[in-house]
C-alpha cells in the first residue's frame, strides 16, 4: 500500500512572504515520517501541498516517480486524517466509513464489506450504526482513521492527530496508530509540534525551521546526534554551550566548557575519521540533562562543583537546575532512586563523559 514520496526544490510564497524555502525531502515506501516543529515552521503548509490543498510555487512533488503537483486532490489516492476528525454528525459510524467509497462509484454491499472490515481493523466492530456524538474522542479518531484507509490510499496523511485528546488517550493513541500503520504498511506522514509524539510513533523525524528542514533523521539519531543548536533544544531539553576550538586531532576536538575546563569531544558527523573543525572557531557542546550525573571526587571525567537553586520532583526524575561557581546554570535529571534526598541550597559536583558530549557549530 506504500508509497515513496520525493519533495523536490519546493518553494510556497503568499505575496512577498516566502513560507516554505527550497525543501528537498525523501520518504521511503511503508515510512512513518512527522513533521516536527514550532508554529510557522511550514509543517501543515507542506502537507497541504502533498494532499493538493495548496499548489506549490516552484518545484515538482514526485508520489512513486510522478509528479502530482497539478493533479487534482481526488486523483492523487492519498488519505487524510484531520485534527478536527471531519465525520459527518448525521451518518453513522458505518456510513461515515463507507463514503469515500461511495464517491468512487462502489457497489452498496461491497463499500459496507470493506467498512467493515476497516472498523474491525481498528477494533471498532460493533459500532457500526452508532451516530459520532454516542462515541468518545479516541473512537471518533479511529473512525476517522478507518474512513482515510478504507479506500486503500497509497499515503496516510495525520494533521495534529492528537490535538483533541486528553493526555492518556493521546499515548494509547500514539500506540494503535503506529500499529496500524505498522500492519499495513503505509507511507504515513504526520504532523505534530509534540516532541514525545513524534519520537513515539515515527520511524522519521523531520525537523522543520522557518520553512526549511534543519534534520531528517531516525528519532534515536534526532535526540542523541542533533545537527543543530534548534534540534537540540527543540526535541527534548539539552544544555547547549558555547566555546572555542582549542586543537584538533582526527576526529577529536578539543574546546573549552563553562569555565574554561577543557574537553576532548569526538566530532560524530566527521567524515574518514577527520573533522571539518578548526582551531579558533566557535563551537557548541550539547549535553543531555539525563546525561549528567551527581559525582563525588573520584568520579572519572568533567566535574563542576555548583548549587541546587531549583529541584523540581516529576516523579520518576528530580529535575535540578544547578548554579555553578563560574556562574552559569546547568539542567540536570536525576532518577528518583537515585535523588539521594537532593534538596535546593545543597552545594554538589556534577559530572559528564565527554562521550555523551554531541558537537554543533549553530
Amino acid at each position: 500500500m506504500g508509497a515513496t514520496i520525493n519533495f523536490e526544490h519546493i518553494y510556497k510564497s503568499y505575496g512577498q512572504t516566502k513560507v516554505i524555502k527550497c525543501v528537498d525531502l525523501d520518504i521511503d515506501d511503508g515510512d512513518f515520517l512527522t513533521i516536527l516543529g514550532p508554529s510557522g515552521a511550514g509543517k501543515t503548509t507542506l502537507l497541504k501541498m502533498l494532499a493538493g490543498f495548496e499548489d506549490p510555487t516552484e518545484g515538482e512533488i514526485l508520489v512513486n516517480g510522478e509528479d502530482i503537483s497539478k493533479k487534482p486532490i481526488h486523483k492523487r489516492n492519498i488519505g487524510m486524517l484531520f485534527q478536527n476528525y471531519a465525520l459527518f454528525p448525521h451518518m453513522t459510524v458505518l456510513e461515515n466509513v463507507a463514503f469515500p467509497l461511495a464517491i468512487r462509484k462502489v457497489k452498496k454491499a461491497e463499500r459496507n464489506e470493506l467498512a467493515l472490515e476497516m472498523l474491525k481493523k481498528v477494533r471498532l466492530e460493533g459500532y457500526e450504526k452508532r451516530f459520532p456524538r454516542e462515541l468518545s474522542g479516541g473512537q471518533q479518531q479511529r473512525v476517522a482513521m478507518a474512513r482515510a484507509l478504507v479506500f486503500k490510499p497509497s499515503v496516510l496523511l495525520l494533521d495534529e492527530p492528537m490535538a483533541a485528546l486528553d493526555k492518556q488517550l493521546r499515548k494509547q493513541m500514539q500506540i494503535e496508530i503506529r500499529k496500524i500503520h505498522d500492519e499495513l504498511g503505509i507511507t504515513t506522514i504526520s504532523v505534530t509540534h509534540d516532541q514525545e509524539e513524534a519520537l513515539t510513533m515515527a520511524t522519521k523525524v523531520c525537523v522543520m525551521k522557518d520553512g526549511m528542514v534543519e534534520q531528517v533523521a531516525t528519532p534515536v539519531e534526532i535526540y542523541e546526534r542533533p545537527r543543530s543548536v534548534f534540534c537540540a533544544k527543540f526535541i527534548g531539553e539539552a544544555n547547549v554551550v558555547e566555546g572555542q576550538v582549542k586543537k584538533v586531532s582526527g576526529d577529536d576536538v578539543t574546546m573549552n566548557l563553562y569555565d574554561d575546563t577543557l574537553a576532548v569531544i569526538k566530532d560524530k558527523s566527521a567524515k574518514n575519521g577527520k573533522t571539518e573543525y578548526n582551531v579558533g572557531n566557535t563551537v557548541h557542546a550539547v549535553i543531555r540533562p539525563e546525561k549528567i550525573q551527581v559525582v563525588d571526587d573520584k568520579f572519572d571525567g568533567i566535574k563542576f562543583k555548583g548549587k541546587i537553586e531549583q529541584a523540581i520532583y516529576v516523579g520518576d526524575v528530580l529535575k535540578l537546575k544547578v548554579r555553578l561557581e563560574c556562574g552559569k546554570s546547568m539542567k540536570v535529571k536525576v532518577f528518583t532512586q537515585y535523588s539521594l534526598n537532593l534538596n535546593e541550597g545543597d552545594i554538589i559536583t556534577v559530572g559528564m563523559k565527554q562521550e555523551d558530549m554531541v558537537l554543533v557549530s549553530h
